[in-house]
């Protein structure tokens, strides 16, 4: 009876049952560390070459097997998603991808058993291409193997498929979709609706303007409108740059 008395009192148990609280009031710590690495481990990170004065919103994502290259003074805006899966993909210098736009094809299934499941160097695959001064909408689509050439615009909801090409200076309006393997030439606009019988196709004029023709009251020429618009593009751009970068804290690379 008096050993009962002269034993320590002990602190194990006590002890043991703070850390089982301190461990049970976090429950999905672990889970979700462990869920986090997993969903890396299963979409591979791309290989990035990201120009030092292009700006990409940190929620953009960029994911995939091939090289994900984004020239200078690029805008990438948030939540927009570039896929390298199925080639390379690159952005030329002072292009601005919209917000929730989708360069590239989403990851394959887990089941497929032609996808390459780790980061590429090496070239091969149906390169994406976008050339310098392109506008890509929010919402807009640009499919893996298109190219799209300098200073084109593909608005809203517009969808270019895959291994088309929109020529310089043109212009894909909301909606409209450019065919599989379908080709705009330079300097057109494209309205309507869908695909193929939906649409409209006009081609802007280019031809010379002379002073005294705007004296006179003429409509300037396509290519003077588009030198203006390129001029407030890039005055936007500038204005993208500074919003984005004080929201993410500077450009980020991902």
């Amino acid at each position: 009876m008096s050993d009962q008395h002269l034993k320590p009192p002990s602190a194990a148990r006590p002890s043991s049952s703070q850390h089982r609280s301190s461990s049970s009031s976090h429950p999905h710590r672990s889970s979700n560390s462990h869920a986090a690495s997993s969903s890396a481990s299963s979409t591979p990170r791309a290989p990035l070459s990201i120009h030092p004065s292009s700006v990409v919103a940190d929620t953009a994502v960029l994911q995939g097997t091939y090289q994900i290259a984004i020239g200078a003074g690029s805008v990438i805006h948030p939540r927009a998603r570039l896929y390298s899966f199925e080639g390379p993909l690159v952005i030329g210098d002072g292009c601005i991808i919209g917000e929730k736009s989708v360069i590239g094809s989403p990851p394959p299934s887990a089941g497929s058993p032609t996808s390459p499941t780790s980061p590429s160097s090496e070239g091969g695959g149906i390169a994406t291409r976008l050339s310098s001064s392109v506008t890509i909408a929010p919402l807009a689509t640009i499919l893996p193997g298109a190219y799209v050439r300098s200073s084109a615009v593909i608005d809203s909801l517009a969808t270019v498929n895959r291994n088309a090409v929109v020529g310089a200076h043109s212009k894909v309006c909301s909606g409209c979709e450019v065919a599989e393997n379908g080709r705009i030439d330079d300097w057109t606009v494209v309205w309507g609706s869908g695909v193929g019988f939906g649409q409209r196709r006009r081609k802007r004029v280019v031809g010379t303007v002379t002073t005294s023709s705007i004296s006179k009251g003429d409509v300037p020429d396509g290519r003077v409108v588009e030198d203006a618009r390129l001029l407030v593009l890039h005055k936007e751009k500038e204005g993208l740059v500074k919003l984005i970068g004080m929201s993410a804290g500077g450009s980020r690379k991902r």
